[in-house]
């Protein structure tokens, strides 16, 4: 008997850290499927033929067709900059430059994938219409009180997570190999 009590707990173990490692895997990635540019995560094999079993699950659950690698890329923002997990109770600033792309945009959304709603019925901002400086500089305030300037809301009390999506980038290989210093800075200004 005590031989199948044992059995039993290494299969029912063995099945948790199993499943349970795929379905992180999955949703968050790890380090042969994600690239973590900064605070910015990317898939590496997002629309591409070499898509991994654990992107093709991750792009399955989220409910979306990414597009090819050379004509769209994706970033996620959780944290940031120092590593500190995004809370929409906090503002913070995005700080970085335009990029040489077709169209871009950047968002926030819950965690649940909804978008953030607002007095000002805005939830993001593109590249039509963000205050920029003239040498393509810009700075967005992420924060659940209304501010000046680029205002994006986020949900009080909630975790909150940015999305970047750059559509047909004049040359997607530069950007990615570019490091953090390509993309946008997340920095924390106050916590309420």
């Amino acid at each position: 008997m005590p031989f199948l009590i044992r059995l039993s707990v290494f299969v029912a173990l063995t099945l948790v850290i199993g499943l349970g490692s795929a379905w992180r895997a999955a949703d968050k990635g790890f380090f042969a499927t994600t690239r973590a540019l900064g605070p910015w995560v990317t898939w590496r094999h997002a629309g591409t033929a070499d898509a991994d079993p654990y992107t093709l699950a991750h792009f399955a659950r989220e409910g979306t067709l990414p597009m090819t690698a050379g004509s769209f890329l994706s970033f996620t923002a959780t944290r940031d900059s120092s590593g500190s997990r995004l809370s929409g109770s906090c503002t913070y600033e995005i700080k970085g430059y335009s990029f040489p792309s077709l169209w871009w945009n950047i968002a926030s959304f819950t965690k649940n994938g909804q978008p953030v709603e607002s007095k000002t019925g805005r939830s993001s901002f593109n590249m039509s219409n963000i205050l920029a400086a003239a040498d393509g500089r810009f700075t967005v305030r992420l924060s659940p009180e209304v501010q000046s300037g680029n205002w994006l809301p986020s949900p009080n009390g909630e975790r909150v997570v940015l999305r970047l999506n750059i559509l047909r980038p004049l040359n997607a290989g530069r950007l990615l190999d570019g490091g953090s210093d390509a993309m946008p800075e997340i920095t924390l200004v106050d916590c309420t």
